[in-house]
């Protein structure tokens, strides 16, 4: 399964449809941004992948959003490997601690995927791209990494539960808010405490069936 994440990875980097077909415009990295894939999460056998919408624009951090736009680059191209470019993404995964120190999990052990792979300007995201780009890379991405449970961070990733649900692992679905929701740190806190016993319980049953 790690060969075929590392395909597929490859394969949605050299895909820019999107941005013919749609009204979005190409953000500072230019290029479909693989997502986190921890290096024991492969040993797990509860396996649990956190879902978001989109990668940010690398506008904030212009060096290094360069550096890791020219990374990716190099990934497509077959010169380096997924987990080089996932190393490197570790250093710039700050907005991750929502969900790892939120939840008590290990970032090692767990999966980042987003609905669309692209970054756009002003962080548009039309309904038909994401789906374009769900049934196409995200979705099949998902079928090899084989969750038990997928997190849907946020509104845009919860409105895929029909989908999600239906993946050949048959995932428990569980909603929790985005790490830049804005509802304050009070409902914060409450999806967090929610989502913890939730993980909790989908962790008992899993070695229960098991």
């Amino acid at each position: 399964m790690k060969r075929e994440c590392e395909d597929l990875a490859r394969a949605a980097t050299n895909c820019r449809e999107c941005f013919t077909l749609e009204k979005v415009t190409a953000a500072r990295i230019d290029v479909a941004q693989p997502l986190w894939i921890g290096p024991k999460y492969w040993t797990r056998l509860f396996r649990v992948v956190i879902l978001m919408c989109n990668p940010g624009q690398g506008s904030r951090h212009a060096a290094w959003a360069d550096e890791v736009c020219g990374l990716i680059h190099q990934f497509r191209k077959g010169a380096v490997s997924l987990r080089t470019v996932l190393d490197h993404q570790r250093d710039g995964m700050d907005w991750s601690k929502y969900y790892i120190e939120g939840l008590l999990l290990d970032r090692d052990e767990v999966a980042f995927a987003n609905l669309a792979w692209c970054a756009t300007e002003d962080n548009v995201y039309p309904g038909t791209m994401l789906r374009r780009c769900f049934e196409r890379h995200t979705g099949p991405l998902l079928e090899r990494l084989r969750p038990n449970v997928v997190l849907a961070a946020g509104s845009k990733a919860q409105a895929f539960e029909r989908d999600l649900s239906e993946l050949s692992s048959k995932p428990r679905v569980i909603p929790i808010l985005h790490h830049a929701h804005r509802q304050g740190r009070v409902a914060g806190q409450r999806s967090l405490t929610r989502v913890r016993s939730a993980l909790e319980k989908a962790r008992t049953k899993f070695r229960h069936a098991g």
